[in-house]
């Protein structure tokens, strides 16, 4: 599938291309609404992905343009947009915009396209999880689940279900009501959904032998999934356990590549460090804890020195290669609870929680000794760092302390580079 991807940011339209890619899809990206238009009428796409605020021929324009072309009445069209005018948003919606999405929240923008792109799967495979003390009709239902390609586990008891449940993944929980044993079926619906792991959302279609509107009504509250009576016909199981596993197979499958695509977009491809989208959604919360508990924390502005003079003499590859050493090291100086950003080509940011501004200082001395041991291929290469704190008691936002760092950083240079400064806020 072609995805348009309509941006005039060339960092964005970027970040995009990289997620339509880990979806297996081909991406066409321009930067203005008549570049879009020309596509348009020369390709054929599947969805389009538009800013709201383009030059010239703005989103709910292009959106417009588009539903007047037979092709593309029915294509989905995602603006992106960061504003809250309602009366905007109503005229997107009345060009034809299919979801309008913030432009800025980069997780749920990849649980949109994860979506758009998924696939109903061609056959259902998967393990059911078969509660049921008749023999007769376990052996129905175990017969009619192993001809749709399913692993069948059958127990008659609760409690034996739910013991294999705590060790084996199931797709799918179908159980009698009653049931031998202490554990009734209710009650196995009761424990499964009070777990307090990812387990608790398997589906559950639950069996009765009496077709009492208020026991479903109380099934339903329960957590069931759905409902069959016994004797139950065989298409109507077949549909319904069908729908369920399909339902939770892409609930998983949106969850997986929701991370996968979210990862993508908040980390650097090259040092794996995070980017500065993380650190702009990170910091702000950890200054936030900082002033709620009054603890100190620490900014360190790293940049490599004569980084230029690196790639113009040894070659892009080998600046890569630099970087990415870097990348490696800072990620491995780092504590649980630090963060470690690249920011720019060669400037990295490091936070420091709960740490103080003489420690913040021996650490980035320690970092400064270390990205002057690595001597890739046998190169000198240093690095001048500009080190801040807030101090307990102090009310400082981010912004404000990497201004700070970053002044210091600069004078790390101005004093011969390959040091360490310190500029305490005031």
């Amino acid at each position: 599938m072609n995805i348009l991807i309509v941006d005039h940011s060339k960092v964005f339209r970027s970040v995009l291309q990289k997620m339509v890619a880990n979806l297996g899809h081909h991406s066409i990206a321009v930067g203005s609404g008549e570049e879009a238009l020309d596509v348009l009428h020369k390709e054929s796409v599947g969805l389009v992905c538009a800013a709201l605020s383009l030059p010239g021929i703005d989103g709910i324009a292009l959106c417009q343009h588009l539903r007047t072309l037979p092709q593309f009445v029915k294509t989905p069209f995602i603006l992106l947009t960061s504003t809250e005018d309602q009366r905007q948003r109503h005229e997107a919606f009345e060009a034809g915009v299919t979801e309008i999405q913030e432009r800025t929240d980069a997780k749920d923008l990849t649980d949109h396209l994860s979506r758009f792109f998924l696939q109903e799967p061609q056959e259902v495979r998967g393990r059911v999880l078969y509660i049921e003390d008749s023999q007769v009709a376990s052996h129905i239902m175990i017969r009619l689940l192993t001809q749709m390609n399913l692993k069948v586990d059958h127990f008659r008891t609760a409690d034996a279900a739910l013991e294999a449940f705590e060790k084996q993944d199931y797709d799918l929980i179908v159980s009698d009501i009653l049931l031998e044993g202490p554990i009734s079926g209710v009650g196995l619906v009761n424990r499964v959904r009070n777990l307090a792991s990812s387990k608790r959302r398997v589906p559950i279609l639950a069996l009765s032998g009496m077709d009492d509107p208020s026991r479903r009504i109380e099934l339903f509250r329960l957590g069931v999934n759905d409902y069959t009576t016994k004797p139950p016909l065989e298409e109507e199981v077949r549909a319904r356990v069908r729908n369920l596993i399909i339902n939770k197979q892409l609930l998983d499958q949106v969850e997986k590549q929701s991370q996968q695509l979210y990862q993508l977009a908040m980390k650097d491809e090259l040092t794996g460090l995070y980017n500065r989208n993380s650190l702009r959604e990170f910091a702000p919360k950890y200054f936030s804890n900082a002033t709620r508990y009054d603890y100190p924390v620490s900014l360190l502005v790293i940049d490599l020195d004569h980084f230029k003079n690196i790639n113009d003499t040894r070659g892009h590859q080998f600046g890569d290669s630099v970087l990415a050493k870097t990348g490696a090291m800072l990620h491995q100086a780092c504590r649980e609870g630090d963060l470690a950003a690249r920011v720019g080509g060669e400037e990295f940011v490091v936070l420091l929680n709960h740490c103080k501004a003489e420690d913040a200082h021996r650490r980035a001395e320690d970092i400064c000794r270390s990205i002057a041991s690595l001597k890739p291929e046998g190169i000198a290469v240093t690095a001048s760092i500009g080190v801040t704190a807030r101090a307990q008691g102090q009310a400082v936002k981010f912004e404000e302390l990497f201004k700070i760092a970053d002044r210091a950083m600069y004078e790390a240079k101005k004093q011969g580079r390959n040091r360490v400064t310190f500029v305490a806020p005031t």
